[in-house]
């Protein structure tokens, strides 16, 4: 970083470093709240409508925009597999999640293509791909137990705004009310990203927006951020996709073309709708 980052913006960035050695360093696979809080990571509850629970930093876009999902949609080569017809050898927590990530991700790509809308091609352009394997970004992946895998990663293309999302999928059985290791360390190391850019250099908060997929079939979007001195994640219900869901599935589209929100140049405190001055 250049010699002009404020001091309360570095050492921003050295308690992020900080608490993703401690989590690197523990042993916890799965954070329940009463864990979390010994790491100083809150989970708070998230609903995807217009409740009080709402993501603060993205907002969806409109369900009109999107293709509507049909059998057709399949037909072009991307069937939809039920969990039951899976073999029982290819039923692993990593296998079904690559595949419905694969899935998603198509569908999201299809509603470009066919939707035909100047409206979604022009929200479509405010994001762009982020090269995960390359610095800054690093620890998206990891191979051994528990493997996690960052499939894709997109960020908003212009300006200052810090805002990124990713698709991640998990080798391991997901909980309510639980967060999974990967999804922590992924989040860490996209902010530790973000903040390390001298484009962000005036920005204290990096939003991210998980596209979370694992076992046995299922999937949640969680909004992450850093207050200062905790890691806020706020998961949303698991949902069950072990049959298909077109309602889910192109909730999950909404948010993927959905702005991003949010005032990044301050800090947030947990589950606020405000910001907090430093």
């Amino acid at each position: 970083m250049p010699a002009s980052e404020p001091l309360e913006r570095r050492q921003l960035r050295h308690a992020l470093r900080a608490l993703t050695n401690r989590i690197k360093n523990s042993q916890v696979l799965e954070f329940d709240q009463d864990e979390a809080k010994t790491y100083d990571i809150d989970i708070l509850p998230m609903e995807l409508g217009q409740s009080k629970s709402r993501p603060i930093f993205f907002i969806p876009c409109p369900a009109s925009l999107l293709l509507t999902p049909s059998d057709a949609y399949e037909e072009e080569g991307h069937e939809f597999h039920d969990f039951d017809a899976f073999h029982p050898d290819d039923k692993s927590p990593m296998t079904c999640a690559y595949w419905l990530t694969d899935f998603v991700l198509g569908y999201a790509y299809a509603c470009l293509r066919g939707a035909g809308h100047e409206e979604l091609y022009k929200l479509g352009e405010r994001w762009s791909e982020v090269s995960i394997d390359d610095t800054p970004f690093k620890g998206l992946h990891q191979f051994q137990s528990p493997e996690w895998v960052t499939r894709w990663a997109i960020q908003v293309a212009e300006g200052s705004q810090t805002h990124i999302k990713a698709f991640t999928y998990h080798n391991m059985n997901g909980t309510d009310n639980k967060i999974l290791r990967g999804e922590v360390m992924v989040a860490l190391h996209l902010m530790i990203a973000q903040l390390r850019r001298t484009r962000f250099i005036e920005q204290l908060t990096a939003p991210v927006l998980l596209f979370s997929f694992m076992g046995p079939q299922h999937a949640r979007l969680i909004e992450a951020y850093f207050n200062g001195t905790s890691l806020v994640v706020r998961p949303t219900r698991l949902f069950d996709l072990r049959k298909k869901d077109w309602t889910v599935i192109k909730t999950f589209g909404q948010w993927y073309y959905g702005l991003p929100a949010g005032d990044t140049t301050q800090l947030w405190s947990s589950g606020s709708q405000s910001s907090t001055q430093v």
